[in-house]
């Protein structure tokens, strides 16, 4: 991996080289990052920073805002405990927390077992419907003022990351939006001290289907940890272009702190006067999904899809399409989740030596079933590919793979991601405003469980891919109801993986690295997945919302080596 890492840094400077002017770049000096020499670990007065969050703000935003039994984490299992401070499986019907004591709202009433029963109330009317947690759960259970149980009807393994984002809110705002369960992942409704997160939300509001352009978040005073907050306040953007919020990043200071930078404007991130740039391995992926209900009946027959998944070069991918920053994978499911890497071992412990396609025997296959549905041979199969703009650099050349062989791709670009959402979901029930074949969104990691590439598979859910069908639903439903610490977890992932990759409900495409640009003053390691853990953002003393003096120092502006974390 650090060999990677060499050969990767070393080619951006070679290309910077050859990009930029040699008196400007060949003889750049890059200097150490200096900023985590004023943190303190401890909340700065006066402290203010800017973040831009195009992709999934209500996720991005939600732990820094509300408070769960557990949060996402960077480790193995993908969460720590949030507000709860232990857990007993006792079975893998019921499950028992501790909660965290002392605990307040961000108005001060108190949280305890009686807050959980009373949300657990709501969720069960108005739930979020990406788990089949809300189908299944009978009861919560009081133990203590600091213990509660639930009870579920069936096995489930599940519940851990469900807890993730059961999050709890005040009776006030329960009784006036509700749970307010949709589809997606939960934040809230509109400003106020709703929730138990280190930052209360005072202006706008953010969720799954809606947003405001711009939201504020102030530290809340209630909060359990009181040096949890390093940072007095944030502001979220949410409204503005990519490119501007590059440009207001790397170009000038006090308009964007944090912002997520393009694979093709790494190097410009590098080189700015006022950013630095991180790079990691992420645990996101791309979604790209065939349309089994409302789509060409061509692409019903599972070798026709498995003939596209093999046009497709990943590697050739993460060179062209994404520069050098993404990792080919098994079935678009990042390596890193929990168990992942000793399923895949298995995997290919037990595949053919070679799996190299043959074109020509391809091609003769592919003609039997144009025969078969009508078209003739010398006839490419049309194929409508919808996705948003943000990524065409991905479908262009897709689109050049499969032209090179049998197929004649239409690119659909929808006007918003409500748009595609609304179409790609709605395919199931017959009511897609869109006529498509395949769709394709960044599929933003907000579990660190498998189940974030799993869910489009649960053919019981709105977000089903295919039909009831008897295999996969008996392999989703084994996955579902295995806790990770079974001794029959890594068989069931992999006996999953395994039918999802041969029937080829969806293209394999590679995970793509997080590039994000940071103001040189942001002491700030980015997560590998789709949230944002404001509570751990830090600014030095020359950080402009805390610096006496007016200009930021010229010596301050050469270029700082790429900050590299996560697994590589």
């Amino acid at each position: 991996m650090l060999a990677s890492l060499v050969r990767n840094t070393t080619a951006l400077i070679l290309i910077a080289s050859l990009i930029f002017p040699v008196t400007s770049i060949a003889k750049q000096q890059f200097r150490e990052d200096t900023s985590a020499q004023t943190a303190t670990g401890k909340l700065k007065a006066g402290s203010h920073v800017k973040v831009y969050l195009p992709n999934l703000p209500y996720i991005a935003s939600s732990h820094s805002i509300n408070g769960a039994l557990f949060r996402p984490a960077n480790n193995e299992l993908g969460w720590e405990y949030d507000m709860a401070v232990s857990h007993e499986i006792i079975n893998p019907t019921l499950y028992e927390f501790t909660l965290r004591q002392g605990v307040r709202f961000q108005d001060g009433t108190p949280f305890d077992a009686d807050a959980v029963l009373l949300n657990m109330e709501y969720f069960v009317k108005e739930p979020y419907t990406f788990t089949k947690l809300h189908r299944i759960l009978t009861k919560v259970e009081k133990v203590s003022q600091h213990k509660v149980r639930f009870h579920l009807s069936e096995d489930y393994g599940l519940l851990l990351y469900d807890a993730i984002w059961l999050q709890f809110y005040t009776e006030a705002y329960l009784k006036k939006h509700g749970w307010n369960g949709k589809p997606f992942c939960p934040n809230l409704a509109e400003a106020g001290p709703y929730g138990l997160g280190p930052y209360i939300l005072k202006e706008g509001y953010i969720e799954g289907n809606r947003r405001s352009d711009v939201a504020v978040l102030e530290r809340n005073p209630y909060y359990w940890d009181p040096d949890a907050a390093k940072v007095e306040k944030f502001t979220l953007y949410m409204g503005m272009t990519q490119q501007e919020a590059k440009d207001k990043a790397l170009h000038a200071e006090g308009d964007i702190d944090i912002t997520p930078v393009l694979f093709s404007d790494e190097l410009e991130a590098i080189f700015a006067p006022y950013s630095k740039t991180s790079r990691l391995q992420s645990t996101n992926t791309y979604i790209a999904r065939f349309n089994l209900f409302t789509g060409n009946p061509i692409f019903q027959e599972r070798e026709v899809r498995e003939i596209i998944n093999n046009l497709i070069d990943q590697n050739s991918l993460v060179s062209l399409s994404m520069n050098g920053e993404g990792r080919p994978t098994y079935a678009s499911i990042p390596e890193q989740f929990y168990g992942m890497s000793e399923a895949l071992e298995q995997i290919e412990a037990h595949q053919p030596s070679s799996t190299e396609s043959n074109q020509e025997a391809m091609r003769e296959r592919l003609n039997e079933y144009k025969v078969q549905y009508g078209y003739q041979e010398t006839q490419k199969i049309p194929l409508r590919f919808l996705a948003q703009e943000s990524m065409r650099y991905m479908l262009n050349d897709i689109k050049f793979y499969l032209e090179k062989f049998d197929f004649d791709v239409q690119l659909i670009i929808a006007d918003s991601e409500s748009a595609m959402f609304a179409s790609a979901i709605g395919a199931r029930s017959q009511s897609n405003d869109i006529d498509f074949d395949l769709v394709l969104w960044p599929n933003f990691d907000w579990l660190r469980n498998p189940w974030v590439s799993f869910f489009i598979f649960d053919t019981s859910s709105v977000w089903s891919t295919t039909e009831p069908e008897q295999n996969l639903d008996k392999l989703i439903n084994d996955f579902i109801a295995t806790p990770y610490n079974s001794e029959v977890y890594i068989e069931r992932l992999r006996d999953l993986l395994t039918h999802i990759r041969h029937m080829n409900y969806q293209l394999s495409l590679p995970s793509p690295f997080n590039i994000i640009a940071l103001n040189k003053e942001i002491i700030f390691q980015p997560r590998t997945s789709a949230v944002f853990p404001l509570w751990e953002v830090q600014v030095s003393d020359y950080h402009w919302s805390v610096r006496k003096e007016p200009a930021y120092p010229e010596e301050l502006k050469v270029p700082i080596k790429v900050m590299t974390s996560g697994e590589e």
